[in-house]
């Protein structure tokens, strides 16, 4: 799947994420889904958790919690982008064969 056909295509992402209240023991459960429209191709959650080896504890810094970036990603499929590097290694074979060895017809 590549950003064109996600961005075309109707489908709905459905996480959830369960856990247990440590103090009570209960079970909690919180759910919800994506649609298309708010899926951003190419971005990454920021880290908005951290640990404090002075202390031994995990801060949450949930101010973070929909901040998102930018990073370097194809706008093709991972099945497409195996493809063209195949592709380009095979080409560059073929490149290095014609100067060695005179043109092939």
């Amino acid at each position: 799947m590549n950003v064109d056909d996600m961005t075309r295509e109707k489908y709905e992402i459905i996480a959830i994420l369960e856990g247990t209240v440590e103090s009570t023991g209960q079970s909690i459960q919180a759910r919800t889904s994506y649609l298309p429209s708010e899926i951003l191709w190419g971005h990454r959650f920021e880290q908005l958790i951290r640990y404090r080896h002075d202390t031994g504890e995990y801060l949450v810094d949930y101010s973070k919690f929909n901040n998102t970036f930018d990073v370097d990603t194809p706008l093709c499929s991972a099945k497409e982008l195996k493809e063209l590097r195949k592709q380009n290694t095979h080409n560059d074979h073929d490149e290095d064969d014609e100067s060695e060895h005179g043109r092939r017809f």
